[in-house]
């Protein structure tokens, strides 16, 4: 259950200050940081031979961003510097596809990724497509297909990128097994009643939840020196994804955030319903990262904590999405506080 903010609001504002930027002050400047490269990334989306590619290229860098991007698609075909550029293939194959970006200091790095493409049917066919949107390892695939007039669906199989297929559902779901951020390229391949085929293939960027257990840091696992009571407060969001859930994950399993990224900020959720927790009680907490549409994860979602049993703790949570100065860890700031 969800509660207003009542007795915790104080320690929610606290917290807030706490998480504000600060201004200079001290004794001294910092030396500056040596400028690291940027890391070069793309998502691809096709339909027979015509592909569409979007970079995901990220700087870590706090107030450098990607300056230039040169794409170079393995068939010949003169470079493009456009960040999001189409792209026709003339014949089936596969073809590698690299990019190289640069910073706005000439520091630059490349992704090279192989992109496999059919020919179209001839008229009255199938035009293979697809949606996909994952909440971390879990992913919902539908099939988007269209058809020319006398041509309908007959078959369709889906190839999720990690040697498992599967005919004829749609939607489907599927759970991918990575333990770190990967990249898969799924596949749909519809053929008609004449037996025409069309293919869509689209890469996509999955990651294993944000976990107590693997938090920035070290271990993030809130220990309960005594018995207490537990409220977890949201005290702010800046998602780059849309559904970021907040889990107990240990000694119970219960939602706190559905999606911290529109729960309203300053929403107190009481965990385990109000009962306290026993002495020494271990809690494990998880975010599930969300997607957003047209994008890509660009780090690994991770979470951080701060303050002990008696001060409450802060828990950051950064998503996974790129751009200047990411991670940043305030996608997401929670304020947990246990009451002996």
């Amino acid at each position: 259950m969800s509660y207003s903010l009542r007795g915790l609001a104080p320690l929610l504002l606290v917290a807030l200050s706490a998480c504000g930027g600060g201004g200079g002050g001290g004794g001294g400047s910092a030396p500056a940081a040596a400028n690291r490269a940027p890391t070069a990334n793309f998502a691809f989306s096709c339909a027979d031979l015509a592909c569409t590619f979007t970079s995901n290229s990220t700087d870590q860098d706090v107030g450098d961003a990607i300056a230039s991007q040169s794409w170079n698609f393995g068939d010949g075909t003169a470079a493009v510097t456009t960040a999001a550029p189409a792209h026709t293939f003339a014949a089936a194959g596969g073809y590698d596809v690299t990019l190289v970006v640069a910073d706005r200091s000439g520091v630059s790095s490349n992704v090279v990724r192989r992109v496999t493409v059919t020919a179209p049917a001839t008229p009255a066919a199938p035009h293979a497509n697809f949606t996909v949107s994952c909440a971390s390892l879990a992913c919902t695939f539908t099939d988007t297909t269209t058809y020319d007039a006398g041509s309908v669906l007959q078959s369709r199989l889906w190839d999720f990128g990690d040697s498992v297929t599967l005919a004829a559902t749609n939607p489907t779901t599927h759970t991918y097994a990575a333990t770190t951020l990967t990249t898969f390229t799924a596949k749909l391949t519809i053929t008609d009643i004449a037996g025409k085929t069309s293919t869509s293939v689209q890469s996509l960027v999955v990651a294993p939840p944000a976990t107590s257990l693997n938090c920035v840091g070290g271990n993030c696992v809130l220990s309960l020196t005594q018995a207490a009571k537990v409220q977890a407060g949201l005290v702010s969001h800046s998602c780059s994804a849309q559904g970021n859930r907040v889990v107990i994950t240990a000694p119970i399993t219960e939602t706190i955030f559905p999606d911290g990224c529109v729960d309203p900020v300053g929403t107190v959720f009481t965990i385990n319903g109000g009962a306290a927790f026993a002495a020494n009680t271990q809690l494990q907490i998880a975010v599930v990262s969300g997607t957003v549409p047209a994008s890509s994860l660009a780090f690994q979602p991770a979470i951080r904590l701060t303050g002990d049993f008696a001060s409450g703790w802060t828990l950051t949570f950064d998503d996974g999405f790129g751009g200047s100065g990411e991670p940043d860890f305030n996608d997401l700031v929670i304020f947990i506080k246990a009451t002996p």
